[in-house]
C-alpha cells in the first residue's frame, strides 16, 4: 500500500512511476557501462541517506523507526519523495499512521476513537464519529482474524461464532473465548473483542480495500 493510499491521497492525472511501463520505453543514454552503473549506485546512496534523515524528523516521539517507515515506502512513493512531491508534514503524517494501524492490529483503541458506533460487517465499534457505516478501519482486524474492542456488550446469538449446542440457549464459542463448563447462554450480554455480527443475504465476506468510511 503506498502513502496516497494510506493517507487517502488521489493520485495525479496522467502520472508515471518507474514501474509503469510507458517508462521503459525511454532510449537508453550513450556512455561507459560501469560510469553509469556507479553514477546509479551513488545517486542510490545519496536519496537513502537524504530520506532516512528527512525520516527521523517524522519519527520524533513516535514508537516507530525511521527505517520501518522507509520499509513501508513502494519505490514510487520514493520516486514522489525525490521529486518533491511529499512533504515532511506528509512523512510525518505517513508514519503516525503507521503506529496508529500497528496500535490497531493490537487491539487497540486509538485515542481520539471516542465514540460509539456500528459497522454493517464489524459490529459495534469505536470511531472518530457515532452512527452507522458500511465499511470501518477496523475491518482490517476483522479480515486478519484480529480483535476488535468493543464500546459496549454484545449476545452470542447475534454473533456468526456462536455454535448451539442441543440445548435451546446454550452453545460454544467457535474462537474459544472463556465460557462456562455448559456453554454460553445466548441472550446473556458479554464484552467479546471476537464479536461479528451474521451477514445479511447476499453480502461478500465484507472485506474493505482501504480504510474510507461509507456511510449508510
Amino acid at each position: 500500500m503506498s502513502w496516497r493510499e494510506t493517507l487517502g491521497v488521489a493520485e495525479p492525472a496522467g502520472k508515471l512511476h518507474a514501474h509503469n511501463p510507458h517508462n521503459a520505453q525511454k532510449t537508453a543514454m550513450p556512455g561507459n557501462s560501469a560510469d553509469i552503473a556507479d553514477s546509479a549506485s551513488a545517486d542510490a546512496e545519496e536519496t537513502v541517506s537524504r530520506l532516512l534523515e528527512a525520516l527521523s524528523d517524522a519519527c520524533r516521539g513516535l514508537s516507530i523507526t525511521p527505517a520501518a517507515v522507509r520499509d513501508a515506502l513502494a519505490p514510487e512513493d520514493i520516486e514522489d519523495w525525490r521529486n518533491g512531491e511529499i512533504t515532511r508534514d506528509t512523512l510525518a503524517a505517513f508514519a503516525r499512521s503507521l503506529v496508529q494501524r500497528r496500535e490497531m492490529d493490537r487491539g487497540k483503541r486509538p485515542a481520539h476513537y471516542t465514540e460509539r458506533a456500528t459497522c454493517k460487517h464489524c459490529g459495534p465499534i469505536w470511531l472518530w464519529f457515532p452512527g452507522e457505516v458500511l465499511g470501518c478501519p477496523w475491518c482490517w482486524n476483522r479480515v486478519a482474524d484480529r480483535p476488535i474492542p468493543r464500546p459496549r456488550a454484545v449476545r452470542c446469538q447475534d454473533c456468526t461464532h456462536f455454535r448451539r449446542t442441543d440445548h435451546p440457549h446454550l452453545g460454544h464459542c467457535a474462537k474459544g473465548e472463556p465460557e462456562a463448563i455448559a456453554g454460553l447462554w445466548d441472550t446473556d450480554r458479554r464484552y467479546c473483542e471476537r464479536y461479528l455480527p451474521h451477514p445479511e443475504p447476499g453480502d461478500n465476506d465484507g472485506s474493505t480495500d482501504s480504510e474510507t468510511l461509507t456511510k449508510e
